[in-house]
């Protein structure tokens, strides 16, 4: 099989990954914001609300920054042994797939979600005695106006501090790792014990 053969597949991989993916990732977050938002007032529906629209920029602040990091200092950093540099180079070296993940598949599912939740908080103010097409514009408005700011902001936050945000993520991931692993011995001595 050639070079270019084993690339084509390892795209179609790829775009097989993301497909189902953002088909999994859409399926749990719609129906935990919908049994979520049901059950909830105003007041908690706001406040997702506004979490689910963070997540979409945090998600597209990371993205953005892993894109734009260089891999040379965490090659140091990581030969020094500093805590997240190993899992920094990591997403640095699979850039791509890392942002294609973050910016599009996350940002759209939030996006998409953070409609259906501002219909929720829409139906609060109708009952409240706002009309419905006042009621379903202010919240749209809100919402878009906060998320594409956010954006827009974070864009050039995540190019101007690229190698802080990728070694604050890679600790964060070298944490679970840790505890994970710690984990995963316990169960071994376990069964090693019986």
């Amino acid at each position: 099989m050639s070079k270019k053969e084993k690339t084509r597949q390892s795209q179609q991989r790829w775009v097989l990954t993301v497909v189902c993916l953002s088909f999994g990732l859409s399926i749990v977050m719609s129906l935990i914001t919908s049994v979520f938002m049901e059950s909830a007032g105003i007041f908690v529906a706001v406040l997702s609300l506004l979490m689910l629209v963070m997540l979409g920029i945090i998600a597209d602040i990371v993205g953005t920054a892993v894109t734009s990091a260089d891999e040379q200092p965490f090659i140091a950093m990581a030969s020094k042994r500093i805590l997240g540099a190993r899992q920094a180079l990591l997403l640095i070296r699979k850039a791509e797939r890392v942002s294609n993940i973050l910016n599009d598949v996350v940002g759209d599912i939030v996006g998409i979600i953070s409609g259906s939740a501002g219909s929720v908080i829409a139906a609060y103010l109708v009952s409240m005695g706002l009309k419905s097409a006042v009621a379903s514009m202010l919240i749209t408005a809100f919402t878009s106006a906060f998320m594409i700011g956010g954006k827009a902001y974070g864009k050039g936050f995540a190019i101007a501090n690229s190698a802080q945000i990728m070694l604050a993520v890679g600790r964060v991931m070298a944490v679970f790792q840790q505890k994970s692993g710690t984990k995963q011995k316990k169960k071994k001595t376990r069964k090693e014990a019986l």
